[in-house]
C-alpha cells in the first residue's frame, strides 16, 4: 500500500506532466518569415477604405498583408492556397471572394499572387511592357484591371451591374 506522501507526490507529478503536455503539446510553431517589405497601401472595398503604411510578409505557406494606422493593426489579411484569413477569421477562398466582390465572377483570383506581383488567372490577356505587365479581363458584368511594374502593384475590379468596386494598390515607399 502507498503512503499518503507518495500518493500526493504521484498526483502532483501527474498534474504537472499533464499541464506541460497541454501547454507545449498544443502550441503552434511560428512560421519562418522569409521576407517583409513596408509599402504604401490603398485598400478599398464596399465596407473598408484605407490609405497608409502597411507590410507585406511572405511565409513558406502564406503571404500576409498587414495594415497599420497610428501603430495599431487595422487589418491583417493572410492568403493561403485554399483559404483567406481576415483578422484571424478564416474563410474558404471562394466564399471570401463572394463576400468582397458580391458574386463568383473572380472566385479563382489568387490574392497571394497579387500581393507578390505575380501573374493571375493563368496569365490571361497578359501584355508585357518595359517594366512589368498588365492584365485586363472582362467576365460577365465585371472588369478586372491588374498592373505590375517595378515599384507598384495595382488591382481594380468593377462590377457595372451591382456597382461594386474593389481596389488594391501597393506602392514602394519613396
Amino acid at each position: 500500500m502507498v503512503s499518503y506522501l507518495n500518493r500526493r507526490t504521484i498526483l502532483k507529478l501527474a498534474f504537472l506532466s499533464l499541464s506541460l503536455f497541454t501547454i507545449f503539446g498544443c502550441a503552434k510553431t511560428p512560421q519562418k518569415l522569409q521576407n517583409s517589405a513596408s509599402k504604401t497601401i490603398f485598400f478599398s472595398t464596399k465596407d473598408f477604405r484605407f490609405y497608409d503604411l502597411g507590410f507585406i510578409k511572405t511565409y513558406p505557406n502564406s503571404t500576409a498583408l498587414e495594415i497599420f494606422n497610428v501603430g495599431t493593426l487595422l487589418l491583417q489579411m493572410e492568403c493561403f492556397k485554399d483559404k483567406i484569413c481576415l483578422n484571424q477569421t478564416c474563410y474558404a477562398k471562394d466564399s471570401f471572394m463572394r463576400r468582397i466582390f458580391g458574386e463568383d465572377t473572380f472566385k479563382d483570383l489568387d490574392l497571394r499572387a497579387v500581393l507578390l506581383g505575380d501573374e493571375i488567372l493563368l496569365g490571361a490577356n497578359k501584355q508585357t511592357n518595359s517594366n512589368g505587365f498588365t492584365q485586363n479581363i472582362r467576365r460577365g458584368n465585371s472588369t478586372l484591371h491588374y498592373q505590375v511594374s517595378t515599384d507598384s502593384i495595382t488591382l481594380h475590379i468593377h462590377n457595372t451591374q451591382s456597382k461594386t468596386k474593389f481596389a488594391l494598390e501597393i506602392n514602394a515607399i519613396p
